[in-house]
């Protein structure tokens, strides 16, 4: 009997310690694609930029479809329209991953993030989430900035979202002015 109880302890002990690391990778990985693709995207690396963007994070306008050719042209657009402006991004970190959860046949996460904007005059630092997709149980994420929306507005974008999401709390963002001329000593 006590050889009995004894081997499904270290049973439950092994499934358990496995399911720990298990999670561990999963995390690992997320954190690791998420900064992927926020080094693609500040360096405009739209092939690299491409395998971490869920298309089916952006709004759909009237025809209800997007496709990945269709990202990739506004991507590309809204960099050219920043260049133009004299914007760009300079960094983006992620915090803890703040969420990880089972919905359906997939996994979903949600990161804390913020980036930091180069403006004509100064800088924006916006803090916001992104949330992440894996359909192979963590190995590889796809992701949607949840930047401007809220969970509801994300749900709208990717209808099979988890509500036990957690998102980062919403903030203003923080305008910093730099003087735009050195000072003469």
């Amino acid at each position: 009997m006590i050889r009995s109880v004894l081997i499904a302890c270290l049973f439950s002990l092994f499934v358990l310690t496995a399911n720990a690391q298990h999670y561990t990778q999963q995390i690992t990985n997320v954190k690791e694609q998420a900064n992927n693709m926020a080094q693609a995207l500040i360096k405009r690396d739209y092939p690299t930029l491409m395998k971490y963007i869920n298309v089916n994070g952006f709004p759909k306008g009237k025809l209800n479809v997007m496709t990945p050719a269709k990202v990739l042209k506004t991507i590309q657009t809204a960099d050219s329209q920043m260049i133009k402006q004299g914007i760009a991004i300079k960094s983006i970190q992620f915090g803890e991953v703040l969420s990880i959860l089972k919905a359906g046949y997939e996994l979903q996460c949600t990161l804390e993030q913020t980036t930091e904007t180069k403006m004509q005059f100064g800088k924006v630092i916006t803090k916001s989430t992104l949330v992440g997709v894996s359909t192979d149980n963590g190995i590889t994420w796809k992701f949607a900035d949840a930047t401007g929306r809220d969970k509801l507005d994300m749900k709208k974008l990717l209808p099979n979202l988890s509500d036990k999401l957690l998102f980062a709390k919403q903030t203003s963002p923080q305008f910093i002015m730099e003087d735009p001329k050195p000072k003469k000593k």
